[in-house]
């Protein structure tokens, strides 16, 4: 049989001509193996992309679109005037809150007072509120507070259930001998948010860390409507009453309020409120009502 025409035997030296086709063939295939391997994983790649691409242009991979997550300051702030909200804030906000307030009523001296809250969320459904204000309630003095939001159901929108425990000093006015008085509050939040609709409902007991055993229940409540992306009206409004203790609340009665008609303007990271309205809570005659404002100036980020 002719060279060309023989076939190599498995385990037989390639020599002569075969030896150069053997190693063009080699030489072909290799780079060819090497370019279909990075070309599959080039395509992996595009493909994950282009799968991606959707959802960072705020669509959904089944095409309907969902809305960029972009901060609104009034719906992370825990509290505006009276009620808190049950949902707390997002993960990793922090927020802050400048307010001056106001009280007169017959027969008084009229009083001005405010403070700064500040709030985070250090982590998911936790927040945590420390408010410094000088009280217009407790004739001025300094009342600092700490509060934890704790959201056990729920989310930012529709119905969320959370729980608050707080710390206040002085929270029952200020002792006869100059000392200061504290108590502990623990209370139920429940709140819901859709369509435009802002509704919180709290139920906080406070128990007076003193001899006297003073435990106080409150009631607060909030209904806002948003008008828009920049105006939101609503109602604010806490109701008091004395349960257990010696002493009666500081208009002489066992129950008081404070309430009021509420607009917060602003997005993105501002807002403004002012909430204004009648109140007894904090006047030191008994059936008198005087009228009672707070303005808030808050951001966030």
């Amino acid at each position: 049989m002719s060279g060309a025409a023989q076939k190599t035997r498995p385990g037989a030296e390639i020599s002569g001509p075969q030896t150069v086709q053997a190693a063009a063939y080699l030489s072909m295939s290799i780079p060819r193996r090497k370019a279909w391997c990075w070309g599959g994983s080039l395509a992996v790649v595009l493909g994950l992309m282009l799968e991606a691409l959707p959802a960072a242009a705020g669509e959904s991979t089944d095409g309907e679109h969902v809305a960029p997550a972009a901060l609104e300051a009034k719906d992370e702030a825990p509290i505006t005037a009276y009620a808190y909200t049950a949902h707390g804030s997002s993960k990793g906000i922090v927020g802050a809150q400048g307010y001056g307030s106001t009280l007169a009523g017959k027969g008084q001296k009229a009083t001005a007072g405010g403070g700064v809250l500040v709030w985070a969320a250090p982590i998911e459904r936790l927040t945590l509120v420390l408010d410094a204000p000088r009280d217009i309630y407790l004739e001025g003095h300094f009342a600092p507070s700490v509060a934890g939001i704790v959201r056990l159901m729920g989310g930012p929108r529709g119905f969320s259930l959370g729980a608050i425990g707080k710390y206040k000093v002085e929270g029952f006015g200020t002792d006869p001998n100059g000392e200061m008085e504290h108590e502990i509050e623990a209370g139920i939040l429940l709140s819901y948010v859709d369509a435009g609709w802002h509704l919180d409902l709290n139920g906080i007991t406070g128990f007076g860390l003193t001899e006297d055993g003073e435990i106080d229940t409150e009631a607060r409540f909030r209904l806002g409507y948003d008008l828009g992306s920049l105006v939101r009206v609503g109602l604010d409004a806490q109701a008091r009453f004395r349960l257990a203790g010696e002493k009666n609340l500081l208009n002489g009665s066992s129950a008081d309020f404070a309430a009021g008609g509420q607009l917060m303007v602003g997005t993105g990271q501002l807002y403004a409120s002012l909430t204004a309205g009648p109140a007894t809570m904090g006047l030191s005659t008994s059936g008198v009502v005087g009228a009672t404002a707070i303005l808030s100036i808050a951001g966030a980020m």
